[in-house]
This record gives structure tokens, sequence and C-alpha cells, in this order.
């Protein structure tokens, strides 16, 4: 499921946990990261990393072992809590690894997050989190920040 820039903002502080993954797409390697970092915190609170359940994987590891994105999905923690298997700089070469990996999610597994730099309309995993209703796909453009942004980072910062 495709949202709108106004809908994603929404989202990053709100997430659905019953979504099974997130795509977060877009040409600003900053932007993603910062709405990426949003969306894990309010997913898991921003003590996952600590208690082993945010699983981070980048592209490269991903491409030597495709098996790996669906065992942090699948795994189980120590510590009680949402988990997140992130998956960093996917690109389309990756679409059927990730694609595989939301076939096989159930309730209760990792919800997973995946960033990529700018996807053409055509590319295999932006399709593919477009058309399923079980994910969610959010561009991240170069556009200035507008006056709510502006607002809702400075009410965060207490100014």
């Amino acid at each position: 499921m495709k949202l709108s820039a106004r809908d994603g903002k929404a989202f990053f502080s709100k997430p659905d946990t019953s979504k099974a993954g997130v795509l977060i797409y877009g040409p600003d390697a900053m932007r993603t990261s910062m709405r990426r970092k949003e969306l894990i915190d309010a997913l898991t609170g921003p003590n996952a990393d600590e208690e082993m359940r945010l699983a981070r994987i980048s592209a490269a590891e991903l491409r030597k072992d495709g098996a790996m994105l669906l065992d942090a999905v699948k795994a189980q923690g120590f510590f009680p809590g949402p988990r997140v298997a992130f998956a960093e700089d996917v690109a389309d070469g990756l679409a059927k690894t990730i694609i595989a990996a939301l076939d096989d999610w159930q309730p209760g597994d990792a919800t997973i997050v995946v960033t990529a730099g700018q996807l053409t309309p055509r590319s295999a995993l932006r399709k593919a989190f477009e058309t399923r209703k079980d994910v969610v796909a959010i561009a991240i453009y170069s556009d200035p920040p507008g006056r709510d942004e502006v607002e809702a980072e400075l009410k965060k910062a207490g100014i």
C-alpha cells in the first residue's frame, strides 16, 4: 500500500503494527535515515537495540546470505516486546529475498523495515510494497520541511 507524504508522516509517529513491513525510499539518504529511526523507535521504543529486539542487516550481508532476513524475522528475542528486522540500502536485486520474507511473515514476527535509495515506478521492490495490502511504501522527497514539520521538531525539542 502506497502512502502519501501527509499520511506517511502520521504513520511514522504512530505505525500500524499489523503491517508485515515498511519500505522507506528516496534520493535523500539523511531524510530516509531520520524517518527510519523515527519509525523503528515508534514500533519498538528507543531501547530496542540494547534489548536485542532490532536486527540490522546491510544489503551486502543479505546478498551473501539470503536467509538472514527471514531468520531475523522469525527469531525470538530474550526480552519481551515488538521486534524489527531492518534491511538497509536495499536495491531491486534483493527484491525476491525481501518478498519471500514478506510472504512467510506471520503475526507476532518482527516487522520488516526496508530502506532504499531512489526507486523508479517500475522497480520490483517498489511495486511489491505498493501493491500488497499487508505492507506500506513511503517515498521521502527532497522537499524542504514544511511549517508543520518545523513546528513538530521544535515541539519535540521543547522549544
